[in-house]
């Protein structure tokens, strides 16, 4: 079997990742994977394409490479430079592992809400760590989504994946809403610059490390499991998560018990 040089290899791949439009970080990744084979693309075995994959130490790690070894070989099938030839098929589905979520703590979110240096950027802390809102959900926010009842307040979240949910909000937060008089937009801003400039504001208070505009709902998430008792359910209904397996991460963080006991073990 004649062997095609890797050299032209990686000029048709690269042509064929560009006419897809795809980046040349992409493509310098991709060849890099194929280098590590250590043996011709067309002669590499399973073994050759596992061993590539267990070099890499993060989970994520490797259902990445996992990912793009698939894609890899589909490519050089397709352009007829593996003669057929495609280890990649027998490759299991690796799973991500799921990120451990990293919460403010109580003290770092009360210096928020007191530090703050605008009320707008204090009441995008107040929707993030006292109701959970994703910085998408905030930034869409209007004044028509609260609900009055009876007993309190409910508010209508636009939320993750076109969903449309209805949940309990404490007076703060329905406070701070009515407070705009408006049935419209709160804010004029895109999910992504409030996402920003939260951040820049998180860093400004709590030094350069501070955590991200996403660890107020992570904060929301432990506070509400620790205040609880630890009812999954309830929270569940409250991060508006599809399944308690996604609630459930967090109980390790509001008691902190699992890792040390498995660590107990010899």
């Amino acid at each position: 079997m004649e062997l095609i040089p890797l050299e032209q290899i990686a000029e048709q791949l690269h042509n064929r990742y560009r006419t897809s439009g795809y980046s040349e970080q992409l493509f310098k990744q991709d060849m890099q994977i194929i280098r590590r084979l250590g043996v011709h693309p067309a002669l590499a075995t399973y073994e050759d394409l596992e061993r590539v994959i267990l070099q890499a130490t993060r989970q994520s790690t490797k259902a990445t490479y996992v990912a793009r070894l698939r894609s890899i070989y589909k490519s050089l099938n397709k352009m007829n430079l593996v003669n057929g030839h495609n280890p990649a098929e027998q490759l299991p589905q690796v799973k991500p592992g799921r990120g451990v979520p990293k919460p403010v703590t109580k003290g770092e979110y009360q210096k928020l809400l007191a530090e703050a240096k605008n009320p707008t950027l204090r009441n995008w802390f107040i929707l993030g760590g006292t109701a959970g809102l994703r910085a998408m959900e905030v930034a869409n926010i209007k004044g028509s989504d609260l609900i009055e009842h009876e007993d309190g307040y409910s508010l209508r979240v636009q939320g993750k994946g076109g969903t449309d949910l209805i949940v309990p909000v404490s007076p703060i937060v329905s406070d701070m809403i009515r407070s705009y008089g408006t049935l419209g937009r709160l804010w004029q801003v895109t999910p992504n610059k409030l996402s920003s400039r939260a951040a820049n504001e998180m860093r400004r208070i709590l030094g350069e490390d501070a955590k991200h505009f996403h660890s107020l709902r992570h904060y929301f998430a432990t506070t509400m499991l620790e205040k609880s008792g630890g009812d999954l359910i309830a929270v569940k209904e409250l991060m508006r998560h599809t399944s308690v397996a996604t609630t459930q991460i967090y109980t390790q963080l509001a008691q902190g018990r699992t890792r040390s006991l498995v660590n107990l073990l010899e």
